[in-house]
C-alpha cells in the first residue's frame, strides 16, 4: 500500500511538472518536457534557460546595488529663489589690534618684561603679567614661538574673558555709521559683542544667544554673544529678511582704527580686520574661515548664495544614505541648532578637553570645565589637527581621542546655506578729503576702512537633495529584467505557486 501511494504521490508531481512546462509563460520552460525533444535538445534549452537566469540576477544584484548605496541626487531645484526669501548673513568682524594702548601697550610691557626677567635672575613682579597672559591667548604661533618666557611667568589666570573684556576696544570708538536698507544707524546698537577665539568680535544679524545654546548645558560664568535688539523685552526678534540686490539693499559699515593702538608684536605683520560671512544660525569660528581687509580701503564684497534643501521623499531616507542631518535627527550637548560648523566647535571642545583637561575660553563649556591657561596654548593650537582621523591617531595612546572624532560624524545640515563671494577695493584717500572739509591734523590719527556687503543678484538658483531610486523604481527596474531575459510577470510568480500549492491536490 505504501509502494502504491509513493508511486501515485510521484505520478501526479510528474503529471503536474509537465502540465506547468506546457502552459507556463515563462519563457524556454516549454521546452524541458516535450516528447518530441531529444535530450540533447532538452539539454540546450536549459543550459541558455540558466544562462539567462544568472545574467537577470546580476542585474537585479546591481540595480540593487545602485539603489542602495545611492538612492540620492542632488539637483537643481525647478524654480529660482529671491533673495528675500532668505535671511540676510550675519556678518562677524574682528579687529587685528586687540587692545588700546592707553589701556595696555603690549610690545612695551613685553619688552618690558623680558628685560626685567634677564636682570633679575629670572623673575618679575609686574603689575601687567596677567594682563599680557590674557591678551597672549589671542596672538598668532609666530608670538608663542619667539616668546615662550610669558608661558612659565607665575599669575593669575581665573578669569580671562574678564580680563579680555576690561582691555577690548571701545565698540563706540570702532564702529562709526552702519548703513543697512537704505537706512543710517548706529552700528553699536546692531553689531553685538561675541566672544570667538580672536577675541571679541562685532557680529550685525546672527541668531539671538539663547536661541543659539542650549543655556541649560553652559556655564553661567559669561555670555558669547550679546542679544540682538536689547530694547525688546517681550518679542524675540529673528533675524533679518534681505531686502533685495544691489548696494542700496545692502550693509555698509565704517570702521575707525586709532594708529597708536596698532600692535604688531601679538597679530604679526598682517593688520586690519578679519571678517566672517556666515549663517545666521552658526556661532563664528573666524580663525577657521575669514577674509583680511586692510586698513585704509573700501571694500566691497558681492554674495551669492548657495542654498540647499532636501524634498520630502528623500527625508524619508535614513541619514546615512541621505548623508545629512536635520536638527531632529543630530543632538548637540551645548547647540539648540544643528548645523556642521555649530557641530565642529562642539567636537574641537571635546578634542581639546581630551588632549589638554581644559577648553579654551570662547569653547562652549560646562560648569565642570575648565578655561586653559597661556601654558596649554600649544595643546590648544595641536587639538584642531585631530578633528579629523590621520597617521597621528594611530598610536594607542591617542585611541580615545580616536574614537571622540568618530563620534562627532559632524555630516552637512540637510538645510543649509553658504555664500560665494567675489571682493573689490580701493584706496581711500582720507587725507585729500579732510583737507577739502578744512578737517586738518586728523587723518594721521585714524585709519578709515568701509566695508558693504550686498547680494548680487535678485534671484539664486536652490539645489535640491531628492529620491534618485525609491522602491517603486527598484521593483519597475527588476520587472523589466525579468521580463528583458525570462518573460517573467507577477502573474508568472503567482503561476508557480499556483501549481505548487493547489494544483497537486486537483490532480
Amino acid at each position: 500500500m505504501s509502494k502504491h501511494g509513493k508511486r501515485l504521490r510521484r505520478s501526479v508531481r510528474e503529471e503536474v511538472f509537465r502540465e506547468y512546462c506546457a502552459n507556463s509563460s515563462i519563457h524556454g520552460v516549454r521546452y524541458f518536457d516535450r516528447d518530441e525533444r531529444t535530450a540533447c535538445e532538452r539539454f540546450w534549452w536549459l543550459v541558455v534557460f540558466l544562462l539567462s537566469m544568472l545574467g537577470c540576477c546580476v542585474m537585479i544584484y546591481k540595480t540593487y546595488v545602485k539603489w542602495n548605496q545611492t538612492p540620492i541626487i542632488v539637483t537643481f531645484s525647478e524654480k529660482t529663489t529671491p533673495v528675500w526669501d532668505i535671511h540676510f548673513p550675519a556678518i562677524t568682524i574682528c579687529p587685528e589690534t586687540k587692545v588700546p594702548a592707553n589701556k595696555l601697550n603690549f610690545t612695551a610691557e613685553m619688552n618690558a618684561l623680558l628685560e626685567d626677567y634677564h636682570d633679575n635672575n629670572a623673575t618679575s613682579d609686574r603689575e601687567s603679567i596677567d594682563q599680557l597672559k590674557a591678551v597672549a591667548q589671542l596672538c598668532n604661533i609666530i608670538f608663542h614661538s619667539d616668546n615662550k618666557l610669558l608661558q612659565y611667568v607665575n599669575g593669575t589666570e581665573d578669569d580671562v574673558v574678564g580680563m579680555l573684556k576690561n582691555l577690548s576696544l571701545s565698540r563706540h570708538n570702532t564702529l562709526g555709521l552702519c548703513q543697512y536698507s537704505n537706512q543710517y544707524m548706529l552700528c553699536a546698537e546692531h553689531l553685538k559683542e561675541t566672544l570667538t577665539e580672536e577675541g571679541f568680535c562685532y557680529t550685525f544679524n546672527m541668531m539671538p544667544d539663547d536661541e543659539i545654546f542650549r543655556k541649560n548645558s553652559l556655564h553661567t560664568e559669561y555670555t558669547y554673544t550679546e542679544s540682538w535688539f536689547p530694547f525688546s523685552n517681550n518679542v524675540t526678534l529673528a533675524p533679518l529678511y534681505a531686502r533685495g540686490a544691489g548696494l542700496h539693499a545692502g550693509l555698509l559699515v565704517y570702521l575707525k582704527q586709532a594708529k597708536e593702538d596698532v600692535d604688531y608684536m601679538c597679530t604679526g605683520f598682517s593688520q586690519g580686520y578679519k571678517v566672517m560671512i556666515h549663517d545666521p544660525t552658526e556661532y563664528p569660528q573666524v580663525s577657521m574661515r575669514n577674509m583680511r581687509i586692510p586698513f585704509g580701503h573700501e571694500i566691497s564684497i558681492a554674495l551669492k548664495p548657495q542654498m540647499i534643501v532636501t524634498s520630502q521623499s528623500a527625508a524619508d531616507f535614513s541619514w546615512e544614505k541621505r548623508q545629512c542631518f536635520f536638527n531632529h535627527e543630530r543632538y548637540l550637548r551645548f547647540f539648540k541648532i544643528y548645523n556642521q560648523d555649530n557641530c565642529e566647535l562642539e567636537c574641537l571642545t571635546n578634542v581639546t578637553l581630551a588632549m589638554c583637561g581644559c577648553v579654551r575660553f570662547s569653547m562652549p563649556r560646562s560648569k565642570d570645565m575648565k578655561v586653559c591657561p597661556l601654558s596649554m596654548w600649544k595643546c590648544m593650537y595641536d587639538a584642531k589637527w585631530f578633528m579629523h582621523p590621520t597617521d597621528d591617531l594611530a598610536s594607542s595612546r591617542n585611541q580615545n581621542i580616536k574614537a571622540i572624532v568618530n563620534r562627532c560624524n559632524c555630516l552637512p545640515a540637510c538645510s543649509s546655506l553658504t555664500y560665494d563671494v567675489e571682493t573689490t577695493q580701493t584706496m581711500l584717500d582720507v587725507e585729500k578729503f579732510l583737507q577739502v572739509n578744512h578737517e586738518y591734523n586728523k587723518s594721521d590719527k585714524f585709519y578709515i576702512t568701509t566695508i558693504a556687503i550686498y547680494f548680487k543678484e535678485s534671484y539664486f538658483i536652490t539645489s535640491k537633495r531628492s529620491e534618485l531610486y525609491g522602491w517603486i523604481d527598484f521593483l519597475a527596474n527588476c520587472g523589466g529584467l525579468l521580463g528583458l531575459f525570462m518573460g517573467v510577470s507577477i502573474l508568472s510568480l503567482l503561476e508557480i505557486c499556483y501549481f505548487i500549492t493547489i494544483r497537486p491536490f486537483t490532480v
